[in-house]
């Protein structure tokens, strides 16, 4: 069994596993939402289901959203079910009434083993080649940081790639003497075999790693990894992807893509409770790699990376219920559903906002749309969306590496109305206008 915390293990206790309610732990939503699937029988196929509004309708009163603003934010962060909330309040309430006793037992009854059981099935992986950690950038920064590399070493990124992995490996280039060779990404990209040509071209002898952000979080672009992927091991090199926008939406989201490390969140569209992420790597890599803190002496595989000293451990308990309701939902359905809103705002938004530039096709994104209205400033539209129309958008504006990106970054969750994106657009359009 994997060991987080050694200390912990010898300290459990029998009231500390008392202290948990399984079956509180998996009710909610997740019920709600199965039976209604197989009532549905064979028209819970995911594209039948994308357009049912009555199903997503009964998925959305398993959240407690805030009524007073239209999230389309989704991109940052994923709002957790109700269930996983009360489930986050009770355990909080349970861990503070006797710390001591009860920390061993959450961590070894529920985080060691359910909790890691379920998010590696939900990736497709044994659960022995995880690391529970606290976010993507804990997850990818564990192997830009800690993978061996010497001077003049050649890394492969993007200006596109997520900012704090692209701060690492600037540290590791100041510290180290590490060698970036940054691609830059056409905006829209005319097809998948021009952005693999492009890390083709800058993948060299000296390459040592590739990291690939799938897709990313600027632009909504998936990449085509795999074959990227075919070229870093023809080199020699190893494949780090940061797939925090696309777990919990893509089929088999680490095996498809052929890479050696990947590291996401669990708090975008897997909807778990904000601080739990996910760090893989291939069993042959691990002992390579320098742990972000020290663990104890002897801590073998993959429980190198997970030692962070005391932490709140009830946060990855309330993760059962969300991802009891993801495993009922499946990234199929909620993959068509997320695609089936983007190409219904996008095809009213062509009739509104005709001159809008989207910065990646839709059959090459997947959960997230930037798009710029030429003559407007991005910042400027979001802050007029958020107080006048109380819309929530993100303004992906003053990036140093990327500076060409100037748009307003559209990400719906799988309970989003199409009323609710007509008005969206409807709103984008009078600002639009009136900039």
């Amino acid at each position: 069994m994997t060991d987080r915390r050694a200390f912990l293990r010898r300290a459990a206790t029998a009231a500390g596993a008392l202290a948990l309610s399984p079956a509180a732990l998996l009710a909610g939503a997740a019920d709600v939402v199965g039976d209604e699937l197989a009532r549905l029988g064979p028209a819970a196929a995911p594209a039948r289901l994308a357009e049912d509004e009555a199903f997503w309708a009964r998925v959305r009163a398993g959240y407690a959203l805030d009524p007073q603003v239209l999230n389309l934010d989704h991109g940052w962060t994923n709002p957790t079910p109700r269930a996983a909330l009360d489930e986050l309040a009770r355990q909080a309430r349970v861990l503070e009434g006797l710390p001591a006793e009860h920390l061993p037992g959450m961590w070894e009854g529920v985080s060691n083993v359910r909790v890691r059981g379920e998010l590696a099935a939900a990736m497709g992986v044994p659960p022995a080649e995880i690391a529970l950690v606290r976010n993507a950038t804990e997850a990818l920064d564990t192997v830009l940081l800690g993978l061996p590399l010497q001077r003049g070493d050649e890394v492969v990124c993007a200006t596109h790639d997520y900012y704090a992995m692209l701060d690492a490996l600037e540290q590791r280039r100041d510290r180290d003497g590490i060698v970036l060779r940054m691609v830059e990404l056409p905006v829209p990209a005319p097809s998948l075999d021009a952005l693999a040509e492009r890390y083709e071209a800058a993948i060299g002898p000296r390459t040592k790693l590739v990291l690939l952000t799938h897709p990313s979080n600027l632009t909504g672009q998936l990449l085509p990894a795999a074959r990227i992927a075919a070229a870093a091991r023809r080199a020699g090199a190893l494949v780090a992807v940061d797939g925090a926008q696309s777990l919990g939406v893509l089929e088999d989201p680490v095996r498809s893509l052929d890479c050696d490390f990947y590291g996401a969140s669990a708090h975008k569209w897997l909807g778990l409770p904000v601080g739990l992420g996910v760090l893989w790597m291939r069993p042959a890599h691990v002992e390579r790699v320098w742990p972000l803190l020290p663990p104890a002496p002897g801590t073998k595989g993959m429980a190198r990376f997970e030692w962070i000293g005391t932490a709140p451990e009830y946060v990855n308990l309330a993760a059962l219920p969300a991802l009891a309701l993801h495993r009922t939902l499946g990234p199929a359905r909620k993959a068509a559903r997320l695609r089936y809103l983007a190409d219904r705002w996008r095809a009213r938004a062509a009739r509104a906002l005709p001159q809008a530039r989207y910065y990646a096709e839709p059959a090459q994104s997947l959960g997230l749309t930037t798009v710029e209205i030429p003559g407007t400033d991005a910042k400027a539209l979001q802050q007029r969306l958020r107080r006048r129309d109380r819309i929530l958008v993100q303004a992906m504006v003053d990036n140093a590496r990327a500076p060409g990106i100037r748009g307003l970054r559209v990400s719906p969750n799988v309970y989003t109305t199409p009323a609710e994106l007509d008005r969206f657009v409807d709103a984008l359009a009078a600002a639009a206008r009136a900039s």
